[in-house]
């Protein structure tokens, strides 16, 4: 896309959302410990346009979007979540092989073997410096879900975005707390047999997934207004 109509995509989600913090969904902000970048950065007019891909699942989840240089990968992580439709409920890291990027309280125990750097501090442009690249964004240390990330292009806009954009998804976030890829498969099994089940511990699952997600949750669905309804609370 050429990079004058992306910064007026940007600038039309910014007139259809406008909100405040009172507007803020409860319950789906986590504010990040404190140790913040420093409140004076300088706004980059480069632009990534990164696909999100969850991966083990089929067909696929993935999200498109667009986010600024300047924007730190805690906010990536923030991104992310909303774009996908997670909650913010469990921690975090970015895995660039040797390296790992999150909130580092309480991971020099076990993480002894890579690097460790504070995702509050570094902004994309430091680390994402190519087309193609890829690295992992994994969520939920339970869970354990997985997301490759793709550097798909990089722009120069004529203005610093302000907030991130999602351009396009396929097919609906798992809920939190299921047991990942694995007890997502198994779930999904069992909903396209509701009627049917004898086992009452998966119709106990099966009805848990629709309070989580609500009656009407679709699999196969993916709402991009919605997602940038989410992602409108996120400035950057």
């Amino acid at each position: 896309m050429n990079p004058n109509n992306l910064a007026k995509l940007i600038d039309e989600l910014s007139a259809m959302f406008h909100p405040t913090e009172r507007d803020r969904p409860h319950g789906r902000w986590v504010e990040a410990p404190k140790s913040a970048p420093p409140s004076k950065r300088r706004r980059s007019k480069t632009a990534y346009q990164l696909k999100i891909t969850l991966n083990g699942i089929r067909p696929p989840i993935w999200r498109r979007v667009l986010v600024p240089g300047h924007a730190t990968f805690h906010e990536l992580h923030l991104i992310i979540q909303e774009a996908m439709g997670w909650e913010q409920a469990h921690l975090y890291e970015f895995d660039f092989g040797s390296v790992l990027i999150g909130i580092p309280d309480g991971w020099d125990s076990f993480q002894l073997e890579k690097e460790l750097m504070d995702a509050r501090r570094i902004p994309l442009q430091q680390w994402l410096t190519e087309e193609k690249q890829k690295f992992l964004y994994i969520y939920d240390f339970g869970d354990y879900w997985r997301h490759t990330v793709t550097v798909e292009k990089i722009e120069t806009l004529p203005k610093p975005l302000e907030r991130a954009a999602c351009l396009k998804g396929k097919r609906a976030c798992p809920p939190e707390d299921c047991g990942g890829v694995y007890g997502y498969l198994e779930l999904l099994e069992a909903a396209a047999q509701k009627d049917s089940l004898a086992d009452p511990e998966l119709r106990e699952l099966v009805d848990w997934m629709y309070d989580m997600k609500g009656e009407d949750f679709d699999p196969d669905a993916f709402d991009v207004e919605e997602a940038n309804e989410r992602l409108a609370y996120i400035r950057l």
